[in-house]
């Protein structure tokens, strides 16, 4: 339990830390590429250790579902995520992108039916609270509030998957074909990446990094204490997020954006107390 609580608190710490390098990393470079450069550094960074452990056959449930969760998860939501950096804040993306635990005990009530405590209701309703409250961009396009809360509905679905892929395969094989697949599906729709330095370096080298780091430690944590207690505490990622982005980015943080971010911890902390 110990372990996977220190885990969980690494992976906050690495989505925290990357909601900044990636806003830097995505300077000049559409979502897709910047997705595409990520995806295929963390495959190198994993590829040594899927080596080492050896290759193994998958029945055909485990592949569907695989792919799906990679899918959800570093496809569609990965690529919400980039698009609401790009036109928000870290401090006002990382926050509603983090109300993923929400997500998960819903979806967990339906699927495992598992019950709805009165923490979990009141957690739902900060959320819909800082939604209203966090500032919204003005101008035609999508608010990038809105493609955040996407980002975390879409995760949260891949991480219900992951509670079944962690009983069959190994941390690193997970995190490494996940990947792999994702990187594979934004070649084929990109064909070409601007190596930029800040995009190799941001995106790439140092963002490839985290990411590997961060994919490792919550897939073993998800593994040793399960999703649905895993994700309120990786989802602790929003104060570390805003911190950081205060200092390397220079963002401005508006009382607004510091409620709403406020209210997602304690939307956290309720979600944590109803297990």
């Amino acid at each position: 339990m110990i372990v996977g609580v220190a885990l969980a608190v690494i992976s906050a710490f690495c989505w925290g830390a990357g909601g900044s390098v990636f806003k830097r990393g995505l300077r000049g470079i559409s979502e897709i590429e910047g997705n595409l450069l990520r995806s295929v550094f963390v495959s190198l960074y994993l590829f040594p250790f899927v080596v080492i452990s050896g290759f193994k056959l998958y029945d055909l449930n485990t592949i569907i579902l695989l792919i799906l969760s990679s899918l959800l998860a570093f496809f569609v939501g990965d690529l919400l995520y980039f698009s609401s950096l790009k036109r928000s804040t870290v401090s006002v993306s990382l926050p509603l992108a983090s109300t993923y635990p929400i997500h998960v005990l819903i979806l967990s009530s339906i699927i495992y039916k598992t019950q709805i405590t009165l923490e979990l209701v009141l957690a739902s309703f900060l959320v819909l609270l800082a939604v209203i409250v966090v500032p919204k961009e003005s101008g035609g396009r999508i608010s990038g509030a809105y493609l955040a809360l996407l980002a975390a509905l879409s995760w949260a679905l891949s991480m219900i998957i992951l509670d079944y892929l962690t009983k069959v395969m190994s941390t690193v094989e997970i995190a490494f074909y996940r990947m792999l697949l994702n990187a594979a599906l934004l070649f084929s729709l990109t064909r070409r990446v601007k190596f930029s330095k800040d995009a190799a370096i941001f995106m790439g080298v140092i963002g490839g990094l985290i990411s590997a780091i961060g994919i490792l430690s919550f897939v073993k944590a998800v593994e040793l204490i399960g999703s649905h207690r895993v994700s309120p505490i990786s989802a602790t990622s929003p104060v570390i997020g805003a911190v950081i982005s205060r200092i390397y980015l220079k963002e401005k943080l508006t009382l607004r954006s510091l409620f709403a971010a406020f209210l997602i911890f304690l939307s956290v902390l309720l979600v944590s107390k109803s297990f």
